[in-house]
């Protein structure tokens, strides 16, 4: 395939990574956030519930007026109609590509409710189940209906290859405390942030390694692995992430030796 973008740390191709697989060798890691389940999109963006004469608020969402909350809205249910898709029915085929060329870490991020949907098919695949990681979030988006607490955290499904397993956390839990994406936000509905990403990079690889992310999105997993020394494939769908990508990848900040693996 011919790549989209690529340098010397990082190769980006446009294209379904079910295709994509089937024209890779072997990387190191998998390390991803595809979309969700698309139920999850369309209870996150549910209207607020009334009961009786009254209206359970929306704590947290209010004060931010009511045109927020529907924009709120909106945006939700876009992704969960197409803006990003969603995982349901590739989940399988998906599985299969990532344990197939993995040879040692996998994470993968996903809905809670989707975890051990993605345990199960990448142990059917070969891979080995090794813990479910929770990426905590410090400011969380609320729930959009009021009526119950909204998701504050995020699920890493963990998987190695067969074999030994070795990282770079020592004995500490798979626990990791970041704020969402905010400042410095590249132009995609749902990125993960920064320095979330350097931290899952530093733990799980090590420098010069492959990193593969089969659903880039606006490329900070690759992002990360470039500034820490690692090497990383990236594939995308939408071409529009694809250039953000590409933008964010070949600007020469990302070539300053500030971080250190």
């Amino acid at each position: 395939m011919t790549p989209y973008f690529q340098d010397d740390a990082v190769t980006l191709y446009h294209g379904d990574c079910r295709d994509v697989f089937a024209e890779l060798e072997s990387v190191a890691h998998v390390i991803t956030d595809p979309p969700y389940a698309r139920d999850v999109y369309v209870r996150m963006s549910m209207p607020k519930t009334k009961v009786g004469s009254g209206t359970f608020g929306r704590v947290g969402v209010a004060a931010k007026g009511e045109n927020w909350t529907k924009r709120q809205g909106a945006s939700i249910q876009k992704m969960a109609v197409g803006d990003i898709g969603n995982i349901d029915e590739m989940l399988p085929e998906v599985a299969a590509g990532i344990a197939k060329i993995t040879t040692r870490w996998a994470l993968v991020f996903s809905d809670v409710e989707t975890t051990y949907i993605w345990r199960h098919a990448l142990e059917q695949n070969g891979l080995r189940y090794a813990r479910t990681g929770a990426w905590v979030k410090t400011d969380p988006m609320p729930q959009m209906s009021g009526d119950r607490p909204c998701v504050g955290f995020e699920p890493a499904t963990i998987c190695h290859a067969q074999g030994p397993m070795k990282w770079n956390g020592g004995g500490r839990a798979a626990v990791w405390t970041h704020g969402t994406c905010k400042v410095d936000r590249p132009n995609h509905p749902c990125p993960k942030p920064e320095p979330l990403m350097l931290e899952l990079v530093r733990l799980f690889t090590d420098p010069g390694e492959i990193i593969l992310d089969p659903f880039m999105g606006s490329g900070t997993t690759l992002v990360a692995a470039k500034r820490l020394g690692r090497k990383a494939i990236g594939i995308e769908l939408n071409e529009a992430y694809c250039e953000v990508a590409a933008k964010r990848l070949s600007q020469g900040a990302l070539d300053l030796f500030g971080v250190t693996a």
